[in-house]
Formats: structure tokens, C-alpha cells, sequence
């Protein structure tokens, strides 16, 4: 192992992808488009309950509720004809809320408390993180300049 990779905090991975009008026909195929180019899922991803997870999650924002783990896993239950565990779906909410995704307040997840679009409230999270990694790779070029 490289010893510094035990400084990571934290791993956000960004896909500039394009986004062809055959993806845009369905719903389910958007939702697996933003995962992937969020970084959410691997180009090679079998499993698909965090698809799921953030199909319901997106459904919730945008109609400006904060779900609860047990309505969001409620709804994937309804989404899925194979049962998933609660956990599983806490497992994954975690995920996202770890990379920032994601907050929890009360009990209830949401992305922003600011009432703002979701797609102002992921750029701005993303901006962040890569403007603060930005910054510490700047200063070490800096050094490295020296």
C-alpha cells in the first residue's frame, strides 16, 4: 500500500459522459446515467439497489419531502420484486451520506436545506470537495516548485 493513501478522507469520482436522447426515454435509464456519472456505480456494477436507493431519494427531493430510512426502504421494496433488507438500504444511504451526498437531521435524509434545485445542490457539493482537493494539490505543486 502507498503510505499516504491512509490520508484520504474521502473519494468523489466525477464522469463526463454523454448524454444521448436514448438514455433520456426512460426514467430508469436516467437514474442509472446520473449514478454512473456521479460516480455512484462502477461502469461494471451488477448489483442495483443503489440505484434504486437514489431513484427513490431523487423522487423524494424533488417533490421537497425528506424521507425517512424506513419510507425510502418502503419504496424500494415497492420498486424491486426481490425483498431487500433495511439494512442494505442504510448501508448504502451511509455511502452517500459519507461522500456528502447525503444528510440526516431528525431522522430524515435530504441533500440540501436550502430550497434549491437538486442539481444546484450537487454541483455545489462537488464544487466543494474538488475545490478544497484543489487547493491541497496546489499547495503541494507549490512545494514541489520550490
Amino acid at each position: 500500500m502507498i503510505p499516504e493513501a491512509e490520508h484520504i478522507k474521502k473519494e468523489m469520482i466525477l464522469r463526463n459522459m454523454a448524454l444521448p436522447d436514448e438514455v433520456r426515454l426512460t426514467r430508469k435509464s436516467l437514474v442509472r446515467w446520473i449514478a454512473l456519472s456521479l460516480g455512484l456505480i462502477s461502469p461494471n456494477e451488477t448489483r442495483t439497489i443503489v440505484i434504486d436507493v437514489l431513484d427513490v431519494l431523487l423522487d423524494e427531493f424533488s417533490r421537497g419531502k425528506k424521507p425517512t430510512t424506513k419510507e425510502i426502504h418502503e419504496a424500494v421494496q415497492k420498486k424491486r420484486k426481490d425483498g431487500v433488507c433495511e439494512k442494505t438500504i442504510y448501508y448504502h444511504l451511509q455511502r452517500l451520506a459519507a461522500m456528502g451526498l447525503l444528510q440526516r437531521e431528525k431522522g430524515q435524509y435530504f441533500i440540501s436545506k436550502d430550497k434549491e434545485k437538486l442539481k444546484d445542490s450537487i454541483r455545489k457539493i462537488y464544487t466543494r470537495e474538488f475545490d478544497e482537493a484543489f487547493e491541497k494539490i496546489g499547495k503541494a505543486l507549490d512545494t514541489i516548485e520550490k
